[in-house]
């Protein structure tokens, strides 16, 4: 299966921000009763167990959402 690109839905694309979001909402939504059923590979597993066990040895290091918006938003630009 081909990966979906944003740029295939232009219908999309032309969206002000809150309708784009309404969008995320709706996909959100449709998959929610599907997580359930998903696999995690061995991998993924242990990658979040890493992930886990290092925030727990230093829960300080982990960002508040205030903190990552503002990364995210130096990222941007």
């Amino acid at each position: 299966m081909k990966p979906m690109k944003l740029a295939n839905f232009l219908e999309v694309q032309h969206l002000p921000v809150r309708e784009k979001l309404e969008v995320v909402d709706e996909l959100w939504l449709s998959i929610t009763p599907e997580l359930d059923s998903l696999n995690i590979s061995e991998e993924e597993k242990e990658v979040l167990d890493e992930r886990w066990a290092a925030f727990l040895k230093s829960p300080d290091s982990a960002l508040t959402i205030e903190q990552f918006q503002e990364k995210m938003k130096a990222l941007r630009g």
